[in-house]
């Protein structure tokens, strides 16, 4: 049997082993505790890229877990087995993890040099990414419940990470009763969903699905939950504290799992809902919550002076453009308008899930390296860092750019394909994409001034340590990457996407 079969298997049980061999190495020395995590981070980046390259070339598959035949057909035996699904969706959202993931891991090597407990950051580290990785790869509700809660714990550590600062503690503590409540009542919803038809199977159940009062209650708790997940508002309270708060390096890959739970969202209203609601209806309560996401993301923004709170709330607007395009496209399933307009803004949205998790990252360790620099989070106190930090304000520039939608980056050529179908589905949604747009600008354009603009005021002796220059060219890479090749982007990641969840361009 090739190995290929094996490696959602791989992709999820490299991290979870590297975790538990971390802390075993961390007795040993500083540097082989580095370079065990580094290890198994670029192991299961291989087995992504491996994934990555059969799913394109050979089709996706369904992995079921102690079968004798793993890529089998599901049978009555295998209803109860653990399932993952590789296919074009699944390689769409790992590939945007392990990105991310890569970035923040190398980042963390220089910024948290000195602190105490890195053998217990590390470990949790792996466990978030096995947790997120867990939840996009799983074809079964109960697994998703699993990874959901493993996501949880672990990224909940991780802000409290400096438990010695209050606002740490707080913000853990709030992440972690909404992520509590939020486990509870996913666990309620797959039991009612068990209960009506005794499967857990993404599949089978979307098969089963007739929209019953049992069915639309177990949808609305799902959709709750995934969407406070992924910090669309109104149930976005946690995140602008919890990236705030968590260490700089880790911002963006907890920023991460909230683009986890949309990527579920997504697979579960495609693959599993949408034989229970309308497309219309379901798609219209997406365009809401994107549309609110957008606005009161950006207005929060405006208020914020404190650099990682403001591209938090940035964040959270950012989500929005990708549900308010999804949403579009699932509207018009079935009716002519989905050729006209509603494939290009699923294409959209799923090009810019890709992209905001790259730049995003980028962002935020970009504002991390000002705050390593100079101890300063407030923008009103900075100035003049250019002088200083010439890389680090590149990078900034190009993630900056990209998040505002600037020609030729590629933020702007995801939501071009955006502002394009959603102004044929209705104009307002696309002025509002544009304001919301042009606000960003304004609103990275002030961070650029306040912070690398100026006289030098001596804040910073210099560039920050190398691996962290290296993770911020890493995620520059990327996006440059990106923004030279949209179209191959689109043609070979995000139509085979599309085409998995049985929506193709």
């Amino acid at each position: 049997m090739n190995i290929a079969t094996h490696l959602p298997s791989f992709i999820l049980g490299i991290p979870l082993l590297f975790a538990f061999l971390t802390p075993i190495a961390n007795k040993f020395s500083k540097e082989i505790r580095n370079a065990v995590f580094l290890t198994g981070l670029l192991l299961t980046g291989l087995f992504v890229g491996l994934m990555a390259y059969e799913v394109y070339t050979t089709g996706g598959w369904v992995y079921i877990f102690g079968a004798q035949d793993p890529v089998g057909e599901l049978t009555t035996e295998s209803l109860f087995r653990i399932t993952f699904v590789a296919d074009g969706f699944s390689t769409l959202a790992t590939l945007t993890i392990i990105i991310t993931a890569i970035g923040a891991a190398f980042y963390s090597l220089g910024y948290m040099k000195e602190s105490p407990g890195m053998g217990k950051y590390y470990t949790l580290f792996l466990l978030t990414l096995a947790g997120v990785n867990g939840m996009v790869l799983t074809s079964d509700l109960f697994n998703l419940f699993v990874w959901f809660e493993v996501t949880s714990i672990a990224s909940c550590a991780l802000v409290a990470y400096h438990n010695e600062r209050g606002k740490s503690v707080e913000a853990a503590l709030k992440y972690m009763i909404i992520s509590v409540v939020g486990g509870l009542l996913l666990l309620v919803s797959i039991g009612l969903f068990y209960g009506e038809y005794g499967v857990l199977n993404y599949a089978l159940i979307g098969d089963s699905v007739h929209g019953s009062f049992i069915d639309l209650l177990a949808i609305g708790i799902i959709m709750v939950i995934l969407a406070m997940k992924a910090s669309s508002v109104p149930m976005h309270m946690w995140a602008p504290d919890a990236y705030a708060e968590a260490p700089e390096p880790i911002t963006p890959f907890i920023a991460i799992t909230s683009l986890g739970a949309l990527f579920v969202l997504f697979r579960l209203i495609f693959f599993v809902f949408r034989g229970a609601v309308e497309p219309p209806a379901l798609g219209t309560i997406l365009i809401f919550l994107g549309v609110l996401s957008m606005f009161v993301g950006v207005s929060m923004a405006l208020k914020q002076s404190d650099i990682k709170r403001l591209i938090a709330y940035l964040s959270v607007s950012q989500i929005g453009y990708m549900m308010m395009a999804v949403g579009v496209g699932f509207a018009t399933l079935d009716t002519a308008d989905y050729g006209s307009f509603g494939a290009m803004a699923i294409e959209g949205g799923f090009f810019h899930m890709i992209n905001d998790g790259v730049y995003k990252a980028l962002l935020f360790l970009s504002a991390a390296a000002v705050i390593y620099a100079t101890k300063i989070r407030d923008l009103n106190k900075l100035g003049g860092l250019a002088h200083n930090m010439p890389y680090t304000t590149f990078f900034f520039i190009i993630g900056a750019l990209s998040i505002a939608g600037i020609p030729p980056l590629s933020g702007f050529s995801s939501k071009l394909l955006i502002y394009e179908s959603v102004y044929l589905y209705h104009p307002i949604l696309a002025i509002i994409a544009l304001v919301v747009s042009i606000i960003t600008l304004a609103l990275v354009a002030k961070v650029f001034f306040n912070a690398f603009l100026g006289p030098d005021q001596k804040m910073s002796k210099g560039e920050v340590p190398s691996s962290m220059l290296i993770a911020m060219g890493i995620l520059t890479a990327v996006v440059i990457l990106f923004s030279l090749f949209p179209h191959y982007v689109v043609s070979e990641i995000v139509v085979p996407a599309m085409e998995s969840l049985g929506v193709g361009a």
